[in-house]
């Protein structure tokens, strides 16, 4: 087993990958998001969303976790690849089917008709996208994350120029599909360029790969009810407009849990898998990254839903208003996915599949308890609302788990964070308190004002906690590893 520091330095380098690709995929993406938010509409953004409604349903509950499988597998051989590669396929052509089958009746469900030739052209995704390279794995399983950088960026960059291009021509919401169509092509064509392996077909390890797979299998069939319910409740109880505020809302508030705390617990993965044998190692580390990635999500999330309205005005435009109320409530659920991607990892890293499973069985029930009386007896926001109640039954539940299972020191958890809690609490009461001054002088340059009360806040959290950090005596923590990585670039250290 590599000792601590080199492993360290790998997980350093791996997490600074991810997350500075991620922030800039996520750059292009927000891009894209201001554009196409001034030409196309809620209405717009609720059509396609209802069709992803059913096509994100069926690739979550048929997800077979082979590539966890085969990171985790450090003895993984070709035929394990060849036959995950089949599988995919497999999983492709028959969501393609199922797809091509329901498309009629769940337009009539949600009253589009508008839906039909959309589903149909998620179908065709679904199965030319099974083809992709397996090969790529190997970018994540090898830690090599630059490889894995520029192959999401090729996937990016072509979405966002097709995307954008079909919607400034013909300014309809085909953009949004033919955007992916395009991603999908770019994903393909990078996969077999970026990676040598050939796959064929082959089924030699099914066994295998399933007897790892199976508790995912039955755990994404569970959690895709949880996941998905709100977008079908919307799409059944509530208006086209309000799915595509939903899901606008839901993509600008999540962006702190997506683009910090998956990339980081992406990167520590095959850490995690390296320290199987050491559990005060493998603590030390569940609880130094928990630690990293909520200091830096918790301001991040209070920032979102305390600006919320000059971030809708400045980066869509008034006819998203009614987005504002459901962004300053999403962005606390956020807050709580942002605990999941590091328990969801350590589970696996533990060959513990099995835990996720159950996990998702409870969270699906009462999910879908709290979000159907959320919309049917107080509408809209009463779903919303749902959702972050949910999310946090769900955050107290997984870090339960990993306490009961002597991964999470909950006292060494409370002893890093007790700063970033009270840092973020002066950061409030300091950007509450600079809303009130007078900045008629910036008339017209919304963005100017956003960008100053954005920086404001994050100065304020900033010097908060590192006065915070250096009175309490400069202890191990979350400060002393972003330091690290701002001052000097090793991971631990400063």
């Amino acid at each position: 087993m590599p000792d601590a520091p080199s492993l360290g330095k790998l997980t350093f380098f791996a997490t600074l990958w991810t997350v500075g690709s991620r922030v800039f995929i996520r750059f292009l993406g927000v891009i894209s998001l201001v554009i196409l938010a001034k030409i196309l509409g809620p209405e717009d953004y609720g059509l396609v969303g209802k069709a992803m409604v059913i096509y994100g349903f069926l690739e979550l509950i048929t997800a077979l976790g082979l590539e966890s499988a085969l990171i985790a597998n450090q003895k993984a051989t070709q035929s394990h690849y060849n036959t995950a590669w089949t599988l995919h396929i497999l999983r492709g052509t028959l969501i393609a089917a199922i797809l091509a089958a329901v498309a009629i009746p769940a337009a009539e469900l949600m009253n589009e008709e508008r839906l039909v030739p959309i589903i149909y052209c998620y179908a065709g995704i679904s199965f030319i996208r099974g083809f992709y390279n397996i090969g790529v794995v190997d970018f994540r399983k090898n830690m090599t994350f630059s490889k894995d950088f520029y192959y999401s960026l090729y996937q990016k960059i072509c979405g966002f120029i097709v995307t954008i291009t079909v919607a400034f021509i013909w300014e309809t919401y085909w953009a949004l599909v033919i955007g992916v169509v395009a991603s999908m092509i770019a994903q393909i064509i990078s996969s077999f360029w970026m990676s040598p392996m050939r796959p064929r077909f082959d089924l030699s390890e099914f066994n295998t790969l399933f007897n790892f797979s199976k508790w995912m299998v039955l755990n994404e069939i569970i959690d895709a009810i949880a996941v998905k319910i709100d977008g079908f409740l919307l799409s059944v109880y509530s208006t086209t407009a309000n799915v595509g505020l939903y899901n606008m809302s839901y993509e600008i508030s999540g962006t702190p849990s997506t683009e910090i705390a998956m990339p980081v617990a992406r990167a520590c993965a095959p850490s995690f898998s390296k320290l199987t044998d050491n559990i005060k190692e493998f603590s030390k580390m569940y609880v130094d990254t928990l630690s990293i990635v909520m200091a830096v999500v918790v301001p991040a999330a209070t920032g979102v839903s305390l600006l919320a309205e000059p971030i809708v005005l400045v980066a869509l435009d008034d006819t998203w208003v009614d987005a504002i109320p459901v962004i300053q409530v999403l962005a606390f659920y956020g807050l709580c996915r942002a605990s999941f991607p590091t328990f969801i990892s350590a589970s696996l890293a533990s060959n513990r599949p099995d835990i996720l499973t159950k996990t998702a069985t409870v969270k699906a029930f009462y999910t879908v308890a709290i979000l159907f009386v959320g919309v049917t007896q107080f509408g809209f926001m009463g779903l919303v609302w749902g959702v972050l109640i949910a999310g946090i039954i769900s955050m107290i539940i997984a870090q339960s788990i990993m306490w009961k299972m002597n991964i999470l020191s909950i006292s060494k958890l409370m002893i890093n964070l007790w700063r970033v809690a009270l840092a973020n609490a002066v950061m409030v009461v300091g950007v509450q308190a600079f809303l009130t001054v007078d900045m008629s002088f910036l008339e017209g340059l919304m963005l100017i004002e956003l960008l100053i009360e954005t920086l404001v806040g994050v100065i304020i959290y900033g010097v908060t906690l590192v006065l915070l950090w250096i009175v309490s005596g400069k202890v191990d923590g979350p400060e002393k590893a972003i330091l690290s990585v701002l001052l000097r670039g090793r991971w631990g250290t400063a």
